[in-house]
């Protein structure tokens, strides 16, 4: 171990970050009403994927290997919370979307409540699969925070220069890397919409961890939310047409009818935002372009 230098170094930061990821998703988990509250579900799975994105960028320091538990406990607890968070964003949109439009709105209030007295399927067994894989999290959290602790000693201040050298390398490639996905999707389509988004969303949680550290980063963060925020609500769009088409189709005649006269009006919203989040593209592109992602 040596002692700190006076310019920026990595090592403190990231497990500050790793501290306050930890820390954030137990206050969020200790709300009173728990995964019911407004917002909630929301907050923790982007806490989760934050926490996944710590992860890939640290990953194999300071040994082969290391961060890979966190990533996956963090990437697999998000995904099964995600069935969930899709079923509130629909029944929320379609409560919301038709008040001003008395033809469809008592259609979409039914719709929104037949949804939500719904028992999902295997619910209870869902519910196990959950706990378990939180129990996975916190462990997994122990762990790096052991192996973060090893390098960098708080209280001292000392921290081991060798890893601090070689996480700068790591992580540089790793930043460039995920640029240049971003870069090679383009702006995206209604059919790359998706994955084009997952790459903006990791790109952005990375670049926000070396955002004190590494120059002309800051200067990204805006852009690329403006475009996350853009293509996740175009996103929300579209899943809601699948499910609303999956109730049509659940639904008899004529009431079924009813049901699917709110589709045209969600897909002309769901083509608004689309263009929306095109545009967001067209100018994070080529700011993104231009910018080095290189330490100095």
């Amino acid at each position: 171990m040596t002692e700190s230098a006076e310019e920026p170094l990595l090592l403190p930061g990231l497990a500050a970050a790793l501290s306050g990821l930890r820390a954030r998703i137990e206050a969020i988990l200790a709300r009173p009403r728990g995964l019911g509250a407004a917002g909630t579900l929301h907050d923790l799975r982007v806490a989760l994927r934050r926490t996944a994105s710590f992860a890939r960028l640290t990953r194999g320091v300071p040994t082969a290997g290391d961060g890979e538990t966190l990533r996956l406990a963090a990437r697999e607890l998000r995904r099964a919370l995600s069935p969930r968070r899709t079923h509130d964003v629909a029944r929320a949109r379609l409560n919301t979307r038709f008040r001003r439009d008395p033809g469809r709105r008592k259609t979409a209030e039914w719709l929104a409540a037949r949804m939500t007295h719904e028992v999902p399927a295997r619910a209870a067994s869902r519910g196990r699969s959950e706990s378990v894989r939180l129990v996975a999290l916190r462990r997994a959290f122990a762990q790096r925070d052991a192996e973060f602790f090893r390098l960098h000693q708080p209280l001292s201040g000392s921290f081991d220069a060798r890893v601090e050298k070689r996480l700068r390398a790591k992580i540089g490639k790793r930043l460039r890397a995920a640029r240049g996905s971003l870069l090679s999707a383009g702006v995206p389509s209604a059919e790359t919409l998706h994955p084009t988004r997952i790459a903006a969303k990791k790109l952005r949680y990375a670049l926000e961890l070396v955002s004190e550290t590494m120059p002309g980063v800051r200067e990204l963060l805006e852009p690329l939310k403006r475009f996350q925020d853009a293509s996740g609500d175009a996103h929300d769009r579209a899943e809601l047409i699948v499910a609303v088409r999956l109730q049509a189709g659940r639904t008899r005649p004529p009431l079924r009818r009813e049901v699917m006269r709110l589709l045209p009006v969600l897909m002309r919203d769901a083509e608004r935002a689309l263009g929306r989040a095109q545009a967001a593209a067209r100018r994070l592109l080529p700011q993104l372009e231009w910018t080095e992602l290189e330490w100095r």
